[in-house]
This record gives C-alpha cells, sequence and structure tokens, in this order.
C-alpha cells in the first residue's frame, strides 16, 4: 500500500491531440463503471457510505497542456457509471458549472493544490447525502439547472494513473491502479478483483498497525478481492489469471509482503468452491489461507 497525495491520468502526448484524451478518457470510463459495481456491492463491508451521482468526469486540468495553458476549466461529462444519470437529463459534454451551488472552482481544488475532477466526486462524498443533487451545467453555450440522481456506494475512488509498471495501490479512502497493469489484465473481471483486493485495504484499515501481519491482511485482501467481485457479478475466476498476470509484472517485487503467488491462488480457489454470501458482511480468519 503506498499513500496516495494526487491524481493525474497524463498519458504520453495526451495534451497534443483529442485522439490521445479519447484514450486517456477510454481508461477512465472502463475503471469509473467497474468501480462503481465493486463499490455497490462493498457497501455492507463500509463503516460509512456515501450518495454519489453517475457520471464520469474529465476536464483540462487533468493534463499537461491544460495546466500550462491556464485555461477556464469547467469538467465535463464523458459517461456514465450508472443508467439513472445516463438516461436522465445530462449528457456527455456537459459541463458542470456547480454542485448544490457550490462552484466546481472550488470543488476541484484539491486539498494538495492540485485542480483535477476527481475532486469534484471527492467533495460529493463528504456532502450531506441525499437522493439527488442540483447541477447547473452548460450545454451548447446555454446554462440549465438539472436534478441527478444518487445512489449509495462505499465512498472513495479508483484513480487511473499513467504507467508502465504493473500496479495497484491504496490509501486510507482511494485506489489507484496504473495503465500498464489494465492493459495486461485484459478483462473487466480480472481488474474487478484488483480493485476489490485494493479496496479491501481501505475497508479494513490496513495502512494503520494492528493485530494482523502484513502478509495476513495482503491475504484477507485476496479474498476479498474475489468475494466482492462476484457480487459485483464479475467471474470471480479471473483472480487467478489476475495474480499471474500481476506475477509476471513484478517478479520478486512482493515476495516480503504477499505470501507466494501459489499459495495466493490455491486460497482462492478454495474460497470460491463455496458461493459467497453476499448479504452477509465479510468475515475472515487466518486459517483462509
Amino acid at each position: 500500500m503506498v499513500f496516495l497525495i494526487s491524481f493525474c491520468l497524463a498519458l504520453p502526448g495526451a495534451s497534443s491531440g483529442a485522439d490521445s484524451r479519447e484514450r486517456a478518457e477510454a481508461y477512465l470510463l472502463r475503471v469509473a463503471r467497474i468501480d462503481w459495481r465493486i463499490r455497490r456491492a462493498a457497501l455492507k463491508d463500509c463503516p460509512v457510505s456515501a450518495m454519489r451521482p453517475g457520471f464520469v468526469l474529465d476536464a483540462r486540468s487533468a493534463y499537461g497542456a491544460g495546466k500550462e495553458a491556464r485555461l477556464p476549466d469547467l469538467p465535463w461529462v464523458i459517461g456514465f457509471t450508472d443508467m439513472a444519470a445516463a438516461g436522465g437529463a445530462l449528457v456527455p459534454g456537459d459541463e458542470i458549472r456547480a454542485i448544490e451551488r457550490v462552484p466546481v472552482s472550488q470543488l476541484m481544488q484539491g486539498a494538495d493544490g492540485q485542480i483535477l475532477p476527481e475532486h469534484v466526486l471527492a467533495h460529493i462524498d463528504h456532502m450531506v447525502p441525499q437522493a439527488s443533487y442540483r447541477l447547473e451545467v452548460q450545454r451548447a453555450g446555454h446554462v440549465r439547472s438539472v436534478d441527478v440522481p444518487a445512489r449509495a456506494l462505499c465512498p472513495g475512488l479508483t484513480i487511473v494513473k499513467q504507467g508502465r509498471r504493473g500496479d495497484a495501490f491504496s490509501d486510507l479512502r482511494n485506489v489507484a491502479i496504473t495503465t500498464g497493469l489494465l492493459d495486461k489484465l485484459g478483462s473487466d473481471d480480472a481488474v474487478a478483483f484488483i480493485i476489490g483486493h485494493e479496496l479491501a485495504h481501505t475497508i479494513f484499515a490496513d495502512s494503520r498497525k494492528g493485530p494482523l501481519s502484513r502478509r495476513d491482511k495482503e491475504s484477507r485482501a485476496d479474498l476479498y478481492g474475489a468475494h466482492i467481485a462476484a457480487c459485483a457479478g464479475f467471474d470471480p475466476g479471473k483472480a487467478i489469471e489476475a495474480l499471474a498476470v500481476v506475477r509476471s509484472m513484478n517478479i520478486g517485487g512482493l515476495s516480503l509482503t504477499h505470501r507466494p503467488y501459489k499459495v495466493r491462488q490455491q486460497a482462492i480457489a478454495q474460497y470460491l468452491s463455496v458461493r459467497p454470501d453476499c448479504q452477509a458482511a465479510f468475515t475472515w480468519g487466518r486459517g483462509e489461507e
């Protein structure tokens, strides 16, 4: 686990053309949609919950050229994670001006000083929960107010970070995954396991000291990743393949903090031999490894 300080997707050449931005937004949409399903399924295990609208945002500030040019920066909708939002008043391309009368220029300012669209969703997670949010949007030069429905989910975000290394990590709230790992994993089912594994670290506050060893925490996260992927409707068996990909990209790099890959894969296979109970809270004992 690594503490996340700032979030940004800056693909090589992303500031030079629409094609690169489309590539970046494809990563963002894919991960956001998987993350949404995982966090909805994990709601039963999270100590707190949030109400969030199901849209995905992008903004110039996420790219080098946008920062350097100091262009006016309203985040725009690039797609949806929730069909209720997709069938509502928002459409891709809408620019968000304010949420519940709070200008997004205030919401995009992160504690680290960076101005990024991810911070808008982080601020929504901290708002008083409500069934829908009133947004002021700009479309084709016209400003209008729309009500966008929200859904309960486990708070936090999964951030896409540029990097060839096969890596995923988390802090007490958020998860990050590299483009290098996304490219190698292939299926959404494998990505779901990785996000679920890292989400376990946030749910159980694994970065804090406790009675479990680091290896025990990783073993629990493995089983939770497979468990919550199944509960979210993904194929949990792809966890085995996901670990094989991580191993191929991190030869020897995790040996001090994780059990051998074969042991991890066997533990997941044994856990999945019984259908996960998605209604009850997840439980784990040291013998399940």
